[in-house]
């Protein structure tokens, strides 16, 4: 069998039960994708991505038990070839650049397109980095490079005209602080 009819082994993480279901309904109907599994926490996760193997990691930001970031560290670090693609409503740019330092590969917004989900999916399969278009083309987006990158943000700081607090929230983000913690 060539790559090219290589089915996209997809595993899904959502705590919504409706969401989850939909999405599962919606991604079975794509002969490119294969739903290994659904479920509804990232419980277990290391276990379930060994009997599985998921090549893709369609993960909610919003799990209720606050563990999506850690799960993301765990998968890279244990997982290291399979994509994760981060679904959220609205992404806080901060939390989009954590996950990123963490690995994750993409970003989909749920009031998504199901043309874009698909889009996001296939693309990040391919090893593309995929983030929300409201974010693209922004001064965020270079800082996003800058951390994919591994570069330090301060020649970005100096390039841009920026207030005092939006260099201090650079900084501290860079220095790996979270958004809660500079309050």
């Amino acid at each position: 069998m060539s790559n090219q009819n290589k089915k996209i082994r997809l595993l899904l993480i959502e705590d919504n039960r409706l969401l989850r279901e939909g999405l599962a309904a919606m991604l079975k109907k794509q002969k490119d994708i294969n739903i290994v599994e659904t479920v509804g926490n990232g419980e277990n996760i290391l276990a379930i991505m060994r009997k599985y193997k998921p090549g893709v990691l369609l993960l909610d930001l919003g799990l209720r038990s606050r563990n999506s970031l850690n799960l993301v560290k765990l998968v890279k670090k244990n997982f290291a070839d399979s994509k994760v693609i981060i679904m959220d409503l609205i992404p806080v740019q901060s939390d989009v650049f954590e996950f990123v330092q963490a690995g994750v590969s993409g970003f989909i917004l749920k009031d998504a397109t199901v043309n874009d989900f698909l889009k996001t999916i296939r693309s990040v399969a391919k090893g593309l980095q995929v983030l929300p278009p409201n974010l693209t083309g922004s001064l965020f987006s270079q800082i996003v490079e800058h951390a994919i990158n591994g570069s330090s943000p301060s020649a970005l700081i100096d390039s841009v005209r920026m207030t005092k607090r939006e260099r201090q929230v650079i900084e501290l983000i860079s220095e790996g602080h979270t958004n809660k913690e500079q309050r």
